[in-house]
């Protein structure tokens, strides 16, 4: 009995000493730079289809390029929902924010019944203290009273970045909202009924 008892302690200790670490999450959702009240209805209501994404990438944890070339899971470091919804999730807050802040077109075509976007990613790459890279693929998809229009184009999104995973993730922030830029300035064009073209820094 008396030798139970001072292996206890040692058990114990032993167990509280494998106890992992908490990993750090993330999110692709920016910081919101407006008040809830400040809020209001876009003139384009917007609808992102899920986002299609390599497999390879489309996971909790952050799939890193290393150096050399080769790729690597970052243990402890993880987005807060797999890599597709954070891509649908952020894109369709950044482009409902510029949607709403966009000049209002009085024209009747601007009365849009909807506004789809479809997505998809070809590269999304992330290397610390290097560079964030999202390249996609986007559908844009407006229906109005007077026509339906569909555009496509494709947006190469690069962001220098100078620091570990923190700002890893910003960089990969700043690309999506280079992409939604992209997106809702097509958007524009299309309701104000202009001619359509993809804009100039991205791709067919």
């Amino acid at each position: 009995m008396s030798f139970a008892c001072r292996t206890c302690p040692v058990v114990v200790a032993l167990a509280c000493g494998c106890a992992s670490t908490p990993p750090h999450s993330y999110t692709l959702v920016h910081e919101a730079e407006r008040s809830p009240s400040a809020a209001a209805e876009t003139e384009l209501p917007v609808k992102v289809d899920r986002v299609r994404i390599p497999a390879q990438v489309d996971r909790l944890e952050l799939v890193i390029r290393l150096p050399d070339g080769s790729i690597a899971i970052a243990e402890g470091e993880q987005w807060i929902a797999p890599l597709a919804d954070e891509l649908q999730h952020a894109l369709s807050v950044e482009l409902g924010d510029r949607l709403r802040d966009a000049e209002p077109v009085r024209t009747p075509v601007a009365r849009a019944e909807s506004v789809s976007v479809r997505i998809e990613v070809e590269r999304f790459e992330s290397a610390p203290s290097r560079y964030a890279l999202i390249d996609a693929s986007w559908h844009l998809e407006l229906k109005t009273e007077r026509m339906h229009v569909t555009v496509a184009c494709r947006t190469q999104a690069y962001q220098p970045v100078n620091g570990g995973y923190p700002e890893l993730v910003r960089g990969h922030q700043r690309a999506v909202a280079v992409i939604a830029d992209q997106i809702a300035s097509v958007a524009g064009v299309v309701a104000a009924g202009a001619a359509v073209r993809c804009p100039p820094d991205s791709q067919h």
